[in-house]
């Protein structure tokens, strides 16, 4: 208990921690299986059928990250202050659960609509200064090789394992954008 004041920090990543019979496929399934089309297909096949400049590549996603942060903190400030009742009700169906801890005691809330996209939206917003963090190193750092054949094929491991978790933060980034799109188009309008 003593760590849980200096975890606040976590707290953007509250979508992780939604539970509900659906909400698994779009934490982990649906960006699960994106990744290993992408990453898996790139690892089998990529140097066959295509060539592309990785830096260049890295700056065009940079690019986009450093828009969609301020899309992702705008939509959170809307959502959060937006005035409309339907909002503030708790979602019908099987609506998602978050557990929390406050003065050690677990609380299970069930979510409210304005709620639920403000996880979605400080997720995303997260994910993308993840990614905008990434590629800035990505494209300014430069690891030399070192002459030990274990530093090597371990700089090989951990750059391989790196890229796996870009792609994958980028697969769940997709994902969780769509089902927060999802519900400002569809969901908001039916009460």
């Amino acid at each position: 208990m003593a760590l849980q004041k200096h975890t606040k920090v976590f707290t953007v990543l509250s979508f992780l921690r939604l539970r509900s019979p659906d909400i698994f496929w779009y934490q982990w399934i649906y960006p699960t299986a994106f990744f290993v089309v992408v990453f898996g297909g790139f690892q089998l096949w990529g140097d066959q059928f295509l060539a592309f400049d990785k830096d260049k590549l890295i700056g065009d996603v940079n690019a986009l990250m450093g828009i969609l942060v301020g899309f992702y903190i705008a939509a959170l400030a809307a959502v959060s202050s937006f005035s409309n009742e339907n909002l503030d009700q708790v979602m019908k169906g099987r609506a998602p659960t978050l557990t929390t801890v406050r003065k050690g005691d677990e609380i299970k809330e069930t979510l409210t609509r304005r709620r639920f996209l403000a996880i979605i939206f400080g997720y995303c917003a997260t994910l993308a200064i993840i990614l905008y963090v990434f590629g800035v190193l990505q494209v300014h750092l430069t690891v030399t090789q070192p002459a030990a054949l274990w530093a090597q094929a371990f700089l090989s491991i951990a750059g391989q394992a790196a890229w796996g978790l870009y792609v994958w933060i980028i697969s769940s980034l997709l994902v969780v954008t769509l089902l927060g799109l999802h519900y400002l188009v569809e969901r908001m309008h039916r009460a």
